[in-house]
């Protein structure tokens, strides 16, 4: 793809309007055809600047609406760009690529195809200053997004959310009640026993200590680690 847009020569002379002009005409070989059909079903986009601005289009698009089968896809390659400028005075301020949706190539079969590349220019004036230009490119991503929704994975990912919780929730409730009813059983069964050894002790951990002020006291200033 590199040597088919090597050949491209889009001349956007300031304040100059071409309704068509002829960018390149190219043959591509089978080789090339398979390339782009890879890259138009990945949503690939070349991207150009004019003045600093940064331009982004999409290669081409896929029509693949009630067909299962990859293999009869229709890939098509967009050949025609209308460029849109707008202006202040001497100035360039913003800059738009937009691809023609009915000067398509058929890239669908591996065959050698012949393309001419065509482009078009529209200026429009603007109020805009030229010290606000980039404004427009703050306020969003540099990057052109795909406006298709995969509605199967948003519901997929729920789904799974939902199934995974649910387990969850069904083995710690079978592991609460279990350890409910072994406390339980085993309470009933110390109150039937002599308290031993440590039992006797186990409420002195709850008992204050004599002097439990002069305690606290020493223990907030780190007395204990002086000793030490």
């Amino acid at each position: 793809m590199e040597i088919v847009w090597s050949v491209l020569l889009i001349n956007l002379t300031f304040f100059k309007i071409k309704t068509l002009k002829l960018s390149a005409k190219k043959k591509l070989t089978k080789e090339e055809v398979a390339q782009f059909q890879s890259a138009v079903s990945k949503d690939y986009y070349f991207q150009m600047y004019y003045d600093d601005l940064p331009i982004w289009v999409f290669l081409g698009k896929v029509e693949n609406e009630g067909k299962s089968d990859p293999s009869e896809y229709k890939y098509y390659l967009f050949k025609h760009l209308h460029f849109e400028i707008f202006y202040n005075k001497d100035r360039v301020i913003e800059i738009n690529a937009r691809t023609d949706p009915n000067a398509l190539v058929d890239l669908s079969e591996d065959k050698e195809v012949e393309v001419e590349f065509m482009y078009s220019v529209k200026w429009k004036e603007t109020n805009t200053p030229f010290e606000k230009r980039m404004e427009k490119y703050s306020h969003s991503s540099s990057l052109p997004h795909h406006l298709e929704i995969h509605w199967f994975s948003i519901i997929n990912s729920c789904v799974t959310v939902l199934l995974v919780t649910g387990f969850l929730a069904t083995i710690l409730m079978r592991v609460l009640k279990n350890d409910f009813v072994k406390y339980a059983h085993d309470e009933e069964a110390a109150d039937d026993q002599e308290e031993t050894g440590w039992k006797y002790i186990h409420g002195d951990v709850f008992r204050y200590p004599k002097y439990k002020s002069l305690f606290a006291a020493a223990l907030g200033s780190g007395t204990q680690l002086f000793t030490l």
